[in-house]
């Protein structure tokens, strides 16, 4: 990959992440709005919310790096059979 693709990735990721923190200040401020907030609504804003919140803070912090490789212990690989 070329580092101009390599960057890009690592933007078009990272503003994704900021559009998913969007969307979850917004639903958390809906729910917030809501008398009384309970009924599938508030369930529904309250789950979309958490979701992009996590996703989105994920995609801020991490970038492209999200696909590197990690070294799994070998307690915790498969066992050939």
């Amino acid at each position: 990959m070329t580092d101009a693709r390599r960057l890009r990735t690592d933007l078009s990721l990272r503003a994704s992440g900021l559009l998913s923190l969007t969307i979850a200040a917004t639903a958390i401020h809906t729910l917030a709005r809501l008398h009384p907030p309970t009924g599938a609504l508030a369930f529904l804003l309250a789950a979309i919310g958490f979701f992009c919140a996590s996703s989105g803070a994920m995609l801020v912090v991490v970038g492209s790096h999200i696909h590197d490789r990690v070294k799994v212990s070998a307690r915790w690989r498969r066992v050939a059979r």
